[in-house]
């Protein structure tokens, strides 16, 4: 029998060429019940032994199924995510909040009564909890972190303002300290007080402990300084943390240079 395939010659009775391919049923070279004995009994009865009896290697799935193993939840991700944001703009905002300080071009004005100064943009107002002198006025407190300043006043009495009024702030310095010869000492350091070079304002740094004057530490770097005027004096208080003085001093001393009554 010719392979209807490749064309070669098969003895009669074959069910296969041999090049592998079936044979055609029609010509009397077989019939239907000689390949259903044959492929039946050589072929079915084991494959349907190993698939049936063994196992299926497509198991059968149903649709809520194959959805279930395709549906993608986003949820962890979206957490992450905006974990990761979140992080992102804390860190932004206090690496920002820390640079303004020493960048004097993103400073803002503060104004209160009868005074006006610059100073960093981040600072808040707060309540200050160390008592003032009692004659002096507290105007205004601001905070932040790292830095922060207060404001305060002090009213002449009609006779300090004959004696104080017209006085600089050399004349003013020279005449509380008696020419220089009286001295003052805080939490057991000795203050030295002197003219800020070119100003008009009486100044003295040192350290010490202040409660809730910034947010990070209470033992801070302090400069007080004092602005002598004809009918008052301004008593403006500048500090950063102690740790940092090295990095704020020279920022504290222009926001006193800035102060203006």
């Amino acid at each position: 029998m010719r392979c209807p395939y490749c064309g070669q010659e098969n003895p009669d009775g074959a069910v296969f060429c041999q090049c592998g391919r079936p044979l055609s049923l029609s010509g009397g070279y077989g019939n239907s019940n000689q390949m259903g004995g044959q492929m039946g009994g050589q072929m079915g009865a084991p494959m349907g032994g190993q698939m049936g009896g063994q196992m299926n290697p497509f198991p059968r799935q149903t649709l809520d199924q194959v959805k279930h193993k395709k549906a993608f939840n986003p949820t962890p991700i979206i957490v992450i995510l905006a974990l990761l944001l979140g992080a992102g703009i804390f860190f932004g905002v206090q690496w920002y909040n820390k640079k303004s300080i020493t960048n004097e071009s993103t400073w803002k004005s503060y104004s209160g009564e009868g005074y006006s100064m610059k100073a960093p943009r981040n600072l808040k107002k707060g309540k200050m909890l160390t008592p003032l002198n009692d004659d002096e006025e507290l105007l205004d407190f601001y905070t932040s972190e790292d830095i922060g300043f207060d404001v305060s006043v002090y009213h002449y009495t009609n006779s300090e303002k004959t004696e104080l009024g017209s006085l600089s702030a050399k004349e003013y310095l020279a005449l509380v300290t008696n020419g220089g010869r009286r001295t003052t000492k805080i939490d057991g350091q000795e203050i030295n007080y002197q003219v800020r070079e070119g100003k008009e304002y009486i100044y003295a740094g040192y350290n010490r402990h202040a409660a809730n004057h910034v947010s990070k530490s209470d033992d801070v770097y302090y400069v007080e300084a004092l602005f002598p005027r004809g009918d008052c004096y301004y008593q403006v208080n500048v500090y950063c943390t102690k740790s940092e003085k090295s990095k704020y001093e020279e920022y504290l001393l222009k926001m006193l240079d800035s102060f203006n009554a």
